[in-house]
This record gives structure tokens, sequence and C-alpha cells, in this order.
């Protein structure tokens, strides 16, 4: 009997369970507060659930699936690229998303573009920043889906459209019936699973290299420009820089990043929950990037980089164990995916319907939240039939378009009173057309060869800074609402 698969269908059916319960605790709250309900959970969850909220949202399968896989395919540079991007989301999400978490329930926010709308007071602004989460988001979903359908393949032996199907189905299940909800519950026994799964896989994958000093010695005797910081030249300091600074400042300007600070009950919750949600996603990310690197010297040809977690934990712990460790890197892209998808139909079936003001009724709106939700999750299982085989890159892209959109409006619209519509306005649209030539007219490379997403986002915020300046302030009515004074 593969002890690893009962170990993780035993896991599913519990997410199982939780979404049917999530959804009769959701039909019981009265139509007038379903919005709040279904993407905030009622805005009363403690500082443990907002932490994992937080975590599972900065975590993704670029923690679980590719990280590792970067890292045995490049060695410690890419190790040293996680250092630093660990320290700037702790550094910035702890700046920003307090104060995100603040303003929202000082401005009765429910969603992610609700800040938008009460920032800057423009459909323009909301309606194409819907549509870029949207466009960016659900690729990115679909590199979750893949990652998780691998992990499943080398678990069980099953094909991969039905590992597929395994993975995916259950997040559809407690997202589509509980919302946010089923999700924080969800997220609660996943954040478990993940860190106890984390622990076990460094542990075994260090005694099995012979530590650091017997995993260093066999790498060193394969090729030792995996243990240098540049991969000897092959990846440049501004390169290592940017990539870093990517990953990093995603924390503040991610949508789902900051779902978590959406949703608290009180203050200290907040705060409590975003410096613990990003010392998690340090400590995950830390044992998986090391045990992968560590993982070259124990197999060093794998085809696929991004299969050495699962290969790890089925050739270096015990059947249960590594059923635990599975779980949990599964656990760790579900709830990327599920939170991913809360800010998706949010955007859509909440704020796009508000800014063309359509008249809906609350029973029509409830209807269309988990009819958005379905389509967007179906599109993004329907994009990872794909099966690219490394997918940190389409992460990146992803993760640099929504970054260099969304981090000037919401970092310097929450910072800088004197941004206004216009300024967004011209950041978001300059930021997406210089990101997307750079990749069309010089694919992967940026200024000094950085990546594209840094120099872009750069660029986005000078024109945000010169255009707020060029043109009026901001109305007293928003300035007293986020600061409380005008002037």
């Amino acid at each position: 009997m593969n002890l690893a698969l009962v170990a993780f269908l035993a896991y599913t059916g519990v997410l199982l369970a939780i979404g049917i319960w999530s959804y009769r605790i959701v039909e019981k709250v009265p139509i007038a507060k379903y919005e709040e309900e279904f993407y905030a959970a009622g805005r009363g969850l403690g500082g443990i659930v907002v932490a994992l909220i937080i975590a599972g949202g900065m975590a993704s399968a670029g923690t679980f699936i590719a990280g590792p896989g970067m890292c045995y395919a490049y060695g410690y540079s890419w190790v040293l690229i996680n250092v630093t991007q660990t320290f700037l989301s702790l550094m910035l999400l702890a700046a920003v998303g307090i104060m995100v978490g603040l303003v929202a329930r000082r401005v009765n926010i429910v969603t992610y573009l609700d800040i938008y709308r009460a920032r800057y007071q423009s459909k323009a602004v909301v309606l194409i920043m819907a549509s870029l989460v949207a466009l960016l988001l659900i690729p990115y979903m679909s590199t979750q889906f893949v990652g998780a359908a691998r992990v499943i393949v080398q678990m069980t032996g099953m094909g991969y459209l039905a590992s597929l199907a395994l993975g995916s189905g259950v997040v559809v299940v407690y997202c589509v019936l509980g919302g946010m909800r089923g999700t924080s519950v969800a997220t609660l026994l996943q954040g478990i699973v993940i860190t106890v799964g984390t622990v076990l896989l460094f542990a075994g994958t260090y005694k099995a290299a012979g530590g650091f000093g017997g995993s260093t010695e066999a790498i060193a005797t394969l090729d030792p420009k995996f243990l240098s910081p540049t991969m000897s030249g092959q990846f440049t300091w501004p390169f290592i820089f940017s990539v870093a600074c990517l990953s990093g400042y995603f924390a503040a300007g991610s949508p789902h990043g900051m779902l978590g600070a959406l949703t608290y009950k009180n203050t200290t919750a907040l705060k409590r929950g975003i410096w613990l949600g990003a010392i998690l996603v340090f400590i995950w990310t830390m044992l998986l990037c090391v045990a992968g690197t560590m993982g070259r010297s124990l197999i060093p040809n794998l085809e696929v980089a991004d299969e050495i977690a699962p290969w790890l934990a089925m050739n270096v712990l015990p059947g249960p164990l590594a059923g635990i460790v599975l779980a949990g890197i599964v656990a760790g892209i579900q709830t990327t995916v599920a939170a991913m998808a809360i800010v998706i139909t949010s955007s859509i079936a909440r704020n796009v319907v508000k800014e063309l003001e359509l008249d809906l009724t609350p029973q029509q709106m409830k209807t269309l939240s988990r009819v958005t939700m379905t389509v967007c999750l179906v599109a993004a299982i329907a994009l990872a039939l794909t099966q690219p085989k490394l997918v940190q890159w389409i992460i990146f892209f992803s993760l640099g378009g929504i970054v260099t959109a969304a981090i000037a409006p919401i970092v310097l619209g929450l910072y800088w009173k004197r941004g206004n519509r216009w300024g967004a306005l011209a950041a978001i649209c300059v930021g997406m057309t210089l990101y997307v030539l750079a990749f069309t007219v010089a694919p992967g490379i940026g200024v000094f060869g950085m990546h594209p997403s840094f120099p872009c986002t750069v660029a986005a915020a000078l024109v945000y800074v010169l255009v707020s300046l060029a043109t009026p302030p901001p109305s007293e009515e928003i300035q007293r609402t986020f600061w409380g004074k005008t002037g």
C-alpha cells in the first residue's frame, strides 16, 4: 500500500469536509452581508489565521516547487536571491500591509480593488486594474495547478490529467462553496501541514546528503559553479538584485498577498498576522531552497528541476512522512490558488459591476460571485493542461506584470497624499506598456541585465509622481478619508 497516497487522500478528505461545512455557514449569512462574508470572512479572523492567509498568498508553486527547482538548477545563487527577497518581503509587507489593513477598516473596504476605488475615485483605474488582475493572475493560478499535479504524479503514479483533477478539484469545492470562510479554515489546516512538511523535508534531505559539509563537497565535485553566488558569472549582480526585488516587493503590490489584511478582527490580529505571516514564508522558503540545492548531491541529473522537492520527499523519507511533505507542498499551492481566486472573483463580480453601475440584486450578486469564481478556476485548470516544464519563468512574468502596474498606485498612494487618479492611471499604463515591450523586444533582459520588472516599476513610480504633481491634487474628501486632514 502506498502510505504517502493514503496520507494525502486523508488530507484531501478533510478539505472537502471543510468546503461542505463552510457552505452551510455562508448560506446562513443574511443576503445583505453576503459579500463581506464571501470575500472577507465577515472581517472577524484572528492573528494566526490572518498570518496563514498572508503567508499562503505570498507563497506559491514558486515557493514549494519552482523555488527548490531553481536552486537545484542554479545552486546557491538562487538561494541568495531568495534570502534577499524574503528580507524585502518582511520589510515591505509590514510597512504596506498594516497600512492597507488600517485603511481598509476605516474606509469599509471588503476587496483589494476597493482600496483603489476609495483612493482614486476613478472608473478607469479600477477597470484597468481589474482587467490586469484577471489577465495576469489566471495564468499564475495555472502554474499552481501544474505544480500540484506534478507532485501528485510523482506520489501516486497517476497520469497528469487525473492528478490535475485531484489537485484542483478540492480547491474548486471549498472556494466556490465557502468563499473566504472556507478558504480561511482550510488555510489553518494547510498552514500546519506546510510547516511540518517543510521541516521534515529539510531534515530528511540534510541527513541523506551528509549535512552541509557532505553536500557541499559532493556539489563541488560535480560542478563548483553551483556554489558560486553568481553561478560563476552566469547571472550578473544587477540581475540577481532585480529578481530579488521582484519577488520581494511583490509582497507589497500583489492583490492576493494583501488579502489577509482585509479579514482581521482587530488591530492586534492585523499586526500579529502580518509579521507572523512574513516570518512563516521566510522559514518555508529557506528550508525548501536549501533542500533543493543539497538535492543535487543526491541526484545530479534530474531531468525536470521542478520535480526535486517531491523526489526528495519520496526518496529520503518513509512513506507516511513523505505523504505529509507532499500534502504540505500541495497545501501550499492550494492556499495561493484560493487567495488568487477570491481576488479575481471580487475584482470582476464586485468591483467591475460597481463601476459599470449594473443594477443587480443581492441574490444576483451572490450567484455572480460563485459563477465567476468557477469560470476563473476552470480557465486556470484549462491553461494547466499545457504542462510548462519550468514554471518559475511564467510566475516571474505574471508577478512582474502585476507588480509593475500596482506598486506605485498602492504604495505611493497610501503614503503620499499628493498622488492622484491621473498619476495612478499614467503609472499603470506606462508601466505595463514598458513591461510588455521589454518582453517582446528584448525577452528576459532589462536595463543593465536586470529583470524587466525592476526598471519598468521605477519608471512607473516616476511617472506617478510627475503626473500627480502636474495635475490637481486629490479631493478634500479623499484626503480626509485617508489621512484625517486636508492640504
